[in-house]
């Protein structure tokens, strides 16, 4: 029992690390678009933000699926008006996502 006490919580280490820097990659995010010119794709891109922060914190796994994607989609896309520091954060994103194994 006590082996996999110890897996147990190292498992939720690591989630907590991962959902920490998913997070804080989201946050990174959120603020390079909060110095962008205030326009309606800015403010749509903060509201997936906020959907995709809930997501995770509630551990929705298909909220925060629909809340990635979308999010990925309305930056990454061609033809949008977002800066390089926006796109790069949001890549950061996407790769931190990757790494925590989180759907998208």
């Amino acid at each position: 029992m006590l082996g996999f006490r110890r897996f147990h919580v190292t498992v939720s280490n690591k989630n907590d690390a991962n959902r920490a820097a998913v997070l804080a990659a989201l946050e990174k995010v959120r603020s390079t678009l909060k110095n962008e010119p205030q326009t309606p794709e800015v403010a749509r891109a903060l509201d997936q933000c906020g959907r995709l922060q809930v997501a995770i914190n509630q551990f929705h796994a298909e909220g925060l699926r629909f809340a990635a994607f979308t999010l990925l989609h309305m930056v990454l896309s061609r033809g949008t008006g977002f800066t390089e520091h926006v796109h790069v954060a949001t890549r950061e994103l996407k790769a931190a996502l990757e790494s925590a194994g989180y759907p998208h």
